[in-house]
Order: C-alpha cells, then sequence, then structure tokens
C-alpha cells in the first residue's frame, strides 16, 4: 500500500535565506536522486512548497514542507534507515533545524 510521507521544517533564525534555499533544492532531488535497492528511483510522487498560503495562519513558522509518495512501508523504511541519498542529507539539515514535523500514512 503506498505511503505519503509528509515532512516540515523550522529553521533556526541564524540559518540564512540562502541556506534554506539550498536545503529546499537539495530535498527536491530526492525523487532521481534516491535509488532504491535494484538501483531505480522509488519515489512516486514529490511536491514541496516554500510559501503557506493557508488563511488559517496556523503554520506555527514552518519554513518549508515536502510530501513523498512511497510504494510501500519497506520502501519508506529504506529511505529512512539506509537510502545513501537520505541519510547525508539528514547529517546536513539537522543542525538547521528549531524543528520538524514528520507524519505519515497509508493511501
Amino acid at each position: 500500500m503506498p505511503v505519503v510521507h509528509v515532512v516540515s521544517f523550522k529553521y533556526k533564525d541564524s540559518v540564512s535565506s540562502a541556506e534554506r534555499t539550498e536545503l529546499y533544492n537539495q530535498f527536491g532531488t530526492f525523487q532521481t536522486e534516491c535509488l532504491y535497492t535494484d538501483g531505480k528511483p522509488y519515489i512516486l510522487d514529490f511536491q514541496s512548497s516554500t510559501e503557506n498560503t493557508s488563511p488559517e495562519n496556523a503554520g506555527k513558522g514552518f519554513h518549508h514542507i515536502f510530501i513523498s509518495t512511497f510504494p510501500s512501508q519497506d520502501h519508506v523504511k529504506y529511505y529512512l534507515e539506509q537510502d545513501p541519498v537520505h541519510l547525508a542529507f539528514v547529517v546536513k539539515v539537522k543542525p538547521a533545524l528549531a524543528d520538524a514535523f514528520i507524519y505519515d500514512f497509508e493511501i
């Protein structure tokens, strides 16, 4: 069953706009750069935004949102635990984050 993986980042005040843009752009490469054990891309769909356009004003200061769709929970597990592209990004982004929101659901 496909899984939607939602990630939102709130950056530390010390993180510049240029650094935020770089991290946003790097995350945006995952759909083609993240390869499964068979050497093929496995992220089925990807959407992202730098702007919360909701009139509800409930964004809680988060800067970016990323929505990825994976074929299965096994693919999410691989992404989180083994994918070298994702793991390298985690090492890079963690020091820049004040907070993160992550939510997965099956569709």
